[in-house]
């Protein structure tokens, strides 16, 4: 199991869509000037983390998938009931599975919002702090 970091999500959320659509333009930057209908953006929406023990924490990050459609809300609709299934679930580079959550979606101006979280925990090694070395001298009777 590989330490996943929020870049580590992204590259795979943006493999799974260029895999289930491989003629969208897809981003995971700002939305370009001229966006064309078809085209994704995948952005980083929120996050957090919370400690479970010294060294390991819950995080959740979550993303929005924008999916840009030609003025149509059926289009934006039926990309959503995919995404569903498309980012259930995702493998990240380093090969963790990753299972989304708390999917939720909605439409405006023709732009379908499709939010998903990646829940997971991350471990932070102890840190080893070594001691000075001791002078020890020992008196025999």
């Amino acid at each position: 199991m590989a330490q996943i970091d929020t870049q580590a999500i992204i590259d795979a959320l943006t493999l799974k869509l260029r895999t289930e659509y491989p003629d969208a333009v897809i981003d995971n930057e700002e939305a370009p000037q001229g966006i064309r209908p078809g085209a994704i953006l995948v952005n980083l929406t929120n996050a957090g983390q919370s400690q479970l023990n010294p060294h390991r924490f819950h995080r959740t990050p979550q993303f929005d998938v924008l999916y840009f459609s030609d003025n149509s809300n059926a289009e934006c609709a039926a990309v959503a009931d995919n995404l569903c299934t498309v980012l259930d679930t995702i493998t990240t580079p380093g090969g963790d599975i990753l299972h989304g959550s708390g999917m939720t979606w909605s439409i405006e101006d023709f732009v379908l919002h499709f939010l998903v979280s990646y829940n997971h925990n991350v471990i932070r090694p102890n840190e080893q702090i070594t001691m000075e070395t001791l002078d020890f001298q020992e008196e025999g009777r």
